[in-house]
């Protein structure tokens, strides 16, 4: 019994104020906190705006901490935050929208892995729509619906560690959207991207 439970315990355990502690420090935070064409934005009130919206924010375990997240205005240059080696020109931020990208900074904490150490595919693909939806949500009200989702997994996301994530929408005709998002590590590799077409109603 000791043998099994060294085997099967959690790789790590940080507690929410490690990750608290952790995150203040982290350099990417520090420089979107002193960027000038985002702002901090507060997930719940924004998620209030939609009058449904499935998201992985509420989600209770331990060492789960809510992302840090920030709205860019419609004056700033998403463009420059993306790695667009695969991006075409169609899919770029739209500059027209109220909020036309979010930036996530999350903890992939222990308790949503696949594989050890690894996160699993599957909550992957719902951070990617929560996020995704979180900006629909930005820029619309009413019930957030997510017709499709297209995901292109990269590289793996590791558990107990800190990433980068960037959602923008591409295309936007009356209650009709197209979002885009990149999971990056804190080294700016990105990991996963994906896309969706969202309807609000």
């Amino acid at each position: 019994m000791i043998v099994a439970r060294r085997l099967f315990a959690p790789l790590y355990t940080s507690t929410a104020a490690d990750v608290l502690r952790m995150r203040s420090a982290l350099p990417a935070v520090k420089t979107l906190e002193a960027n000038k064409s985002c702002t901090l934005i507060d997930i719940r009130s924004t998620l209030n705006r939609v009058q449904t919206c499935d998201n992985h924010f509420g989600y209770q375990a331990i060492s789960k901490v809510p992302p840090l997240v920030f709205a860019w205005s419609q004056s700033s240059d998403c463009v420059r935050q993306l790695n667009r080696d695969k991006d075409p020109d169609e899919r770029l931020p739209l500059a027209s929208a109220e909020t036309p990208m979010i930036t996530a900074i999350d903890f992939i904490n222990e308790n949503v892995n696949g594989h050890m150490g690894l996160i699993h595919g599957g909550m992957t693909t719902i951070i990617a729509h929560s996020t995704m939806s979180l900006l629909a949500a930005a820029n619309a009200h009413g019930t957030v619906v997510a017709r499709s989702l297209n995901m292109d997994y990269r590289k793996p996301i590791r558990t107990g560690h800190f990433v980068k994530i960037h959602a923008w929408l591409y295309h936007q005709q009356d209650n009709e959207l197209k979002a885009a998002v990149h999971f990056y590590d804190l080294d700016n590799t990105m990991l996963v991207e994906a896309t969706s077409n969202i309807s609000i109603s």
